[in-house]
């Protein structure tokens, strides 16, 4: 977590000039049901996904490696399932469209996912993830996943929309980190490395667009709207979040961050494209010294007013992005200390 010199009156002042209300700065979410890490080891939640539905399972990976489900309802845990060594957790836990299986990516064992059967936590088998000549990424199941769910092997029940495939090259100072979305119904893969984004038809594989977004080093949060048109990009070096029109990168809304030294892990949009939702952590300055609260802050994408910040049952940090419900009334989240949050979906 980063820091620097900005003082506490500095970063009311900050809020006040970006226009966002104080009031919003002390604000809880109607939380639903809270639960804490189940073994009382230090971990983070670092993935959380809702079965679609009338499934009413929600499932979260964190970082001792465990997947765990729990009822949505009551957050009840159903199973736990033990990942593979030193894989860090599931930072991507993802339902299929008809709630039967579950795909999980590890943050330390590369760019596949494990596929388990929803019921009761079966492995069947792993979605491998592969490169084209051309670039494209490619999603295909293995001989297990195959022969365990015929004919497709699962591979048409996913919105692949959902999956973030992010590739690592090269070593020490000369490491390369490049993320990869994709916007709904398959037409674009947003390709984010270096400071640059490109944008490529996920049919021909030409490149059809680029322009400047993200940071120079490391992943690059980044999100295609619901409607694929618009394309949300984070870095600490803007301080914002930025709305970028697709394929030509055209900028159509800001998202301000509080203050410089701020944390955004995830963006999503609510079902419906109105809302933007991005997750993090906000450091201040305090008599004492430095500290630090997560927060979930909701934003209206018409205008780019936030219109909720909840730094309450939030931790030092949220860690993981948020999932909605089915009907998208709830929400779920995890932090740093390894809570799970469920809670109502804010007022618009």
């Amino acid at each position: 977590m980063k820091k620097s010199s900005i003082s506490f009156l500095a970063a009311l002042a900050a809020i006040f000039l970006l226009g966002i209300p104080l009031a919003l700065a002390q604000e809880s979410p109607a939380v639903l049901w809270e639960f804490p890490t189940p073994n009382g080891l230090a971990n983070s939640i670092v993935g959380v996904g809702w079965a679609p539905g009338s499934v009413g399972q929600v499932a979260m990976g964190s970082s001792d490696r465990w997947l765990r489900t729990r009822r949505a309802d009551t957050g009840q845990v159903q199973y736990s399932i033990l990942g593979p060594q030193h894989s860090r957790g599931g930072d991507q836990t993802l339902y299929s469209t008809d709630g039967l299986f579950l795909a999980v990516h590890h943050a330390a064992v590369g760019l596949n996912y494990r596929v388990y059967r929803v019921a009761d936590g079966l492995w069947l088998g792993t979605i491998l993830v592969t490169f084209s000549e051309n670039g494209l990424v490619q999603f295909t199941p293995d001989a297990q996943l195959q022969n365990s769910v015929p004919p497709d092997g699962t591979i048409n029940r996913w919105r692949f929309e959902e999956f973030t495939v992010v590739s690592t090259t090269g070593s020490g100072y000369a490491v390369v980190t490049t993320t990869i979305n994709f916007s709904p119904k398959a037409a674009y893969q947003a390709v984010a490395s270096g400071g640059t984004i490109t944008i490529q038809s996920r049919r021909s594989g030409k490149i059809v667009g680029s322009f400047p977004g993200g940071p120079a080093r490391g992943s690059t949060v980044m999100r295609f709207t619901p409607d694929g048109t618009a394309l949300a990009v984070w870095d600490g070096d803007s301080n914002a979040t930025r709305l970028l029109s697709i394929p030509d990168g055209n900028l159509l809304r800001v998202f301000p961050d509080a203050v410089t030294n701020e944390g955004i892990g995830a963006i999503r949009f609510s079902p419906d494209g109105a809302r933007l939702v991005t997750t993090g952590y906000l450091p201040f300055e305090t008599s004492n010294g430095w500290e630090q609260k997560g927060i979930v802050r909701f934003w209206r994408v018409a205008d780019g007013a936030m219109r909720h910040q909840f730094d309450q049952h939030t931790g030092i940090a949220v860690t993981s992005a948020i999932a909605w419900s089915p009907d998208a009334s709830q929400f779920i989240y995890g932090t740093y200390e390894g809570a799970v949050v469920a809670a109502l979906t804010p007022a618009p």
